[in-house]
């Protein structure tokens, strides 16, 4: 999930439509490397409905685009109001793109050829070796390992802007200093000048210069520049149970990504997604993973103040597997009546994540004593708690209480507001966000 913020409305107006710009130009120099035989193969994300236009442009330069993927698209691009009728429509997609024949294999690499598939797409053979063994490790975030390096030494701004996908560093570096890198960008620059991109060449030269500001706290990665500041939840810490999934580092036309789902059937990305979402007041099982992903990103803050955290109606354990790949050392519990969603969520979140079953009540009153020092944070729907006595009780276990927001919730309400209010709740001052807010001490549920 990724946020870019700029410096004000001078710098927006200047540098938003240039960044826009520069990705394209990213693109067509990268497709123009292919075309001449600098790389062999490139993968290139889009999103569903500019499929036919990318294939088209690809074939009319002589060369071939196989699909090879899909990825969730960035959640919090999703209205709460959509009625999600075509998921297709929320995939991006990932075309391997190359002259034929080529081995689609770069694309999905066996587990001991990850050096030589990085080569294949252009990396240099110290760069290679440092992705593979990112990518062994369980990663997939191209500059988490930069960002959590012991080396103090000023990321270079070309390093930093891969993470927008625009400028000349089109792959993961292994290091601030890799002279190999430098080469590939001069290279890339001298190639966008013989394309005739002279302005947008300049802007990368102006960029080169800029300082800049990075660093890797708590899963939440920060690149700051004098014009833009970009934040986003890394991978680096992910939890151990969290399965990995072997990719290349692309560019990515669309703003937007999330965790890698194959090319599969219908049922298993809607697994992937989260089951339980009628009972749990959303949608759709996208629409769940959406509000989910938003309340995770809303509640940076709380939770990584937090040391511990409870869901109460847990479900199946999405939202709590969305917080471990952010807040990896953090505590978590999970509550949840129906058996057969208890029992998805132990499978989701693995033995190391108590999932408590049972009445809310009993489960409370079992967490009270597991937990005897309470949890500093506890997520709670609260139409579907019922009662004021177990909102009470929540509140003498938890310091702090999130309440989320559902599509069955908003749709009735509109805002948390308006939501809270009607809930006999007490939001705590300019705390209410879209999706989720905290209450005051002392609630009482109507």
């Amino acid at each position: 999930m990724q946020r870019i913020s700029f410096s004000g409305p001078q710098a927006r107006a200047l540098w938003q439509p240039r960044f826009e710009r520069l990705g394209e130009v990213a693109l067509a120099v990268e497709l123009e490397m292919v075309r001449q035989g600098r790389i062999p193969a490139t993968l290139v994300w889009t999103g569903y409905d500019d499929i036919e236009a990318l294939t088209e442009r690809v074939r009319a330069i002589g060369l071939e685009a196989k699909p090879v993927k899909a990825s969730l698209g960035y959640a919090a691009d999703w209205p709460i109001e959509a009625s999600i009728d075509e998921p297709k429509r929320l995939l991006d997609y990932a075309f391997l793109i190359g002259p034929a024949p080529y081995d689609v294999s770069i694309a999905e690499p066996a587990a001991d050829d990850l050096e030589q598939t990085a080569m294949r797409s252009g990396y240099p053979a110290c760069c290679a070796k440092s992705w593979a063994g990112h990518l062994r490790g369980g990663g997939c975030d191209p500059l988490a390992n930069l960002l959590a390096r012991d080396d103090r030494a000023a990321m270079p701004a070309h390093f930093a802007l891969a993470v927008l996908g625009v400028g000349p560093v089109r792959h993961a570096p292994c290091s601030v200093h890799c002279s190999a890198t430098r080469d590939c960008s001069r290279a890339f620059l001298d190639l966008g000048r013989e394309l005739g991109f002279i302005d947008e060449i300049v802007w990368l030269e102006e960029i080169a210069g800029w300082a800049t500001e990075a660093s890797l706290v708590n899963g939440i990665a920060e690149i700051t520049t004098a014009a833009f500041r970009c934040t986003w939840l890394s991978d680096e810490g992910a939890s151990p149970h969290r399965r990995l999934r072997h990719t290349l580092a692309a560019p990515r036309p669309v703003k937007r990504k999330a965790a890698s789902v194959e090319l599969v059937g219908g049922t298993e990305i809607l697994v992937e997604l989260g089951t339980g979402f009628e009972a749990a007041g959303f949608a759709s099982p996208f629409a769940m993973r959406s509000r989910f992903s938003a309340i995770v990103w809303e509640q940076t803050a709380a939770l990584r103040r937090a040391a511990s955290a409870v869901h109460v109606g847990c479900g199946d354990g999405l939202l709590l597997e969305l917080i471990a790949q952010t807040r990896p050392k953090l505590k978590l519990y999970g509550l949840e009546e129906d058996a057969a969603l208890a029992g998805l969520a132990r499978q989701r979140l693995g033995a190391s994540l108590p999932v408590l079953g049972g009445a809310s009540l009993e489960a409370l009153a079992t967490l009270a004593r597991l937990v005897p020092e309470g949890v500093d944070l506890a997520f709670v729907d609260p139409e579907r708690l019922g009662s004021h006595e177990a909102l009470a009780a929540i509140r003498v276990i938890a310091k702090s209480v999130i309440v989320i927001g559902t599509d069955r919730s908003l749709r009735r309400f509109k805002d948390m507001d308006t939501y809270a209010a009607t809930m006999g709740l007490a939001l705590l001052p300019g705390r209410a966000a879209r999706v989720s807010a905290a209450i005051a001490a002392m609630d009482r549920l109507h």
